[in-house]
């Protein structure tokens, strides 16, 4: 499947991109909208989902999600984000997008979005990383992910003035 994945933060969208390719995937990487617009507009890529993340530097990703839906009634579309509001969660229901919690694994994203457009169900519960203990590579993968981050925060050199 070809898949449009929209993250800005790097080093999850390598993850992501290994995870989803480890799987067969033809993965297609965007770090913002304007990124994913071109990708989008290229028939060649020949997109058949787009999973995106919400807070993107260029815009949310549960609208772009919406402006697709409008565009592509047919597109399979997919959210996910660590920082869902109340709010967003309520819009992203509104609309009947899909949405997943981060940290998670992207094959698992992949399955739950195909079953739900091949069963044309109106509601699937959201997947967290908690359903997936057992695979724990890929789950790793993220944290060590986040372990760098943290890591990089408390080991920076101050500026002297």
């Amino acid at each position: 499947m070809n898949i449009l994945f929209i993250e800005d933060e790097k080093e999850l969208l390598e993850i992501a991109i290994s995870q989803l390719v480890r799987l067969g995937h033809v993965v297609f990487p965007a770090l913002d909208i304007a990124e994913a617009r071109e990708v989008l507009h290229d028939p060649s890529k020949n997109i058949q989902m787009v999973i995106t993340d919400h807070r993107l530097p260029d815009g949310r990703g549960i609208q772009f999600a919406v402006e697709l839906k409008k565009t592509y009634p047919q597109a399979r579309l997919a959210i996910v984000s660590g920082c869902l509001t109340d709010s967003d969660i309520a819009e992203l229901e509104a609309h009947e997008l899909l949405y997943f919690r981060k940290p998670l694994l992207y094959g698992k994203v992949v399955e739950t979005v195909r079953k739900h457009y091949s069963m044309k169900a109106n509601i699937v519960q959201p997947v967290s990383v908690d359903e997936f203990e057992e695979e724990g590579v890929e789950l790793a993968e993220v944290e060590e992910v986040k372990k760098k981050k943290l890591w990089s925060l408390f080991n920076k050199t101050p500026k002297s003035s």
